[in-house]
Formats: C-alpha cells, structure tokens, sequence
C-alpha cells in the first residue's frame, strides 16, 4: 500500500508506504541524521536503537515501519508495534516503564504501539509526522487492534501534540524511572473516546502542571486534550461516559507489572 502527500514547503509529492529490509541503510541512516540535529536537551526525544530493533520491524516481525519517501530518498519513518494483548503489552514494558493504570482499556484488549518517529531535520514542516501516523493507522494491523498507544516525552511538545490532534488522548503521566524525566502516555480507542464533557480540569499548563495531570489521570481517570479556546498550548481533562463516576470514591486497583 502506498500514498501520497504533498509537501508544502516544496511543492511537490512524496509516498507512503510499508518498508521492507531493503531500507534498512536508510532507516539507520534516517534515525543518526534525526539525533545528530537535535540540540543536546532535546537528544532523549529519540532513543537509540539498534539494527536488530528495526530489522525485526522491517521483517513484520514486531510490526511494520512506515516511511515517507521523497524521490527515493527516506525523509520520514514511524513504527508499529504489535498487535499484542494489552496485558502482554504492560508485562513487556511495551508501553511505559512506568506502573500506571490503564483505566481506558482492558487487559484482554489487543493493542499496539507507535513508536519511533524521526523526520529529517531538512524536511520539518511539511507534515510528514502527521501523515506517517495516518498511513500508520490505516493499516488492517491497527484498524483491527482495540486501541493504540504512544509514550512521549512532555517536553516534546510537537510530537504530543501531533498525537493530540491526530485522535489521541493523553491516559497517563510519570517520572520514567530510566532518566527521571516527564512522559505522557498516550491512546486511541478504535471507536475514540466518549468524552463526557461537564466535568474535568480546565486550561491545565503541561509543564507546570505536570503534577497535577499526573493525578487526573491516574487516580480521577480523566482524559487530556488540547484546549482549542487557549492563545497558548493547554489542556484540557475530562471523564468518559463510562468512567464518569468510577473513580469518586476510592483509587482503583493498579493493573501494571
């Protein structure tokens, strides 16, 4: 399957498409390009991986890869991880290294991950994170898994927000215990979310307020969203339908390894 985009800042198309091991140079090479140009608080944004990591994507072997591909050249690329039961998924540390609670979703529940978004530093601004995510998401793997999920760090603000508007809420907030910074996690529900709108948490900062969505998620179970009525980034907590009373009394039991 492939797709095409246009690129804005250049004017002309680029394709979508499901990678295979022939790309794997360019994966690489992608992925050291991408860090190289971050300045160096922003280096932890993206991970280092090794090349048996993405070979096991390129091999559909842990998922798929999507890469954006401008004349043969790779200048974006987004993995998939999965699908696998939620409860496997929290065993393996998939999601987060964090002991959160998935309040949106059952451990029964098949889901899967996205993971791995670099774009190269020469082609930001022309959507290619955006419609990476969408060709991603297309997939029969992701269209018939129960929900999907996504850890970011808080500090990268493009990337959550991206997943904001791209359907996602944030589900989860913690201190990763490998460096001590602050991380969303992030959901799709295939269906999307029931948002029961009366109730929540407005305009929350998510940086000085990481503390706080740290708790509305976790023990009041609430939703974050972008706050479309801010002239600044801020979010927005509310309950599901289904979860719209669940949490008044008491915190629920942690489902986490």
């Amino acid at each position: 399957m492939t797709r095409e985009f246009s690129l804005p800042k250049v004017g002309d198309m680029a394709t979508a498409r499901i990678l295979d091991m022939s790309y794997l140079a360019q994966v690489l090479s992608l992925q050291e390009e991408t860090c190289a140009a971050l300045p160096e608080s922003q280096k932890r944004f993206i991970l280092p991986r090794t090349p048996e990591y993405f070979r096991s994507f390129l091999t559909r072997q842990s998922g798929y890869m999507v890469g954006m591909l401008y004349k043969g050249r790779l200048i974006g690329q987004l993995a998939m991880l999965g699908p696998s039961l939620l409860e496997k998924a929290i065993e393996n540390n998939t999601i987060t290294y964090n002991s959160v609670v998935f309040h949106h979703a059952h451990i029964l529940d098949e889901v899967m991950v996205a993971k791995s978004v670099a774009v190269h530093p020469d082609w930001r601004g022309n959507d290619i994170a955006q419609n990476l995510l969408s060709t991603a998401l297309e997939q029969p793997e992701a269209r018939a898994c129960d929900h999907v999920f996504a850890q970011v760090s808080a500090e990268n603000i493009r990337s959550w927000e991206m997943f904001l508007q791209m359907g996602f809420g944030i589900v989860a907030a913690g201190l990763d215990p490998t460096d001590g910074k602050p991380r969303f996690v992030l959901q799709r529900p295939s269906l999307g979310f029931a948002i029961h709108h009366a109730a929540g948490a407005e305009s929350v900062d998510p940086i000085t307020g990481f503390a706080s969505i740290m708790r509305l998620t976790n023990f009041e179970a609430l939703i974050g969203q972008i706050d479309t009525t801010s002239l600044s980034l801020r979010l927005n907590f509310r309950s599901s339908i289904e979860n719209a009373s669940t949490w008044s009394e008491s915190a629920p039991e942690v489902e986490s390894a």
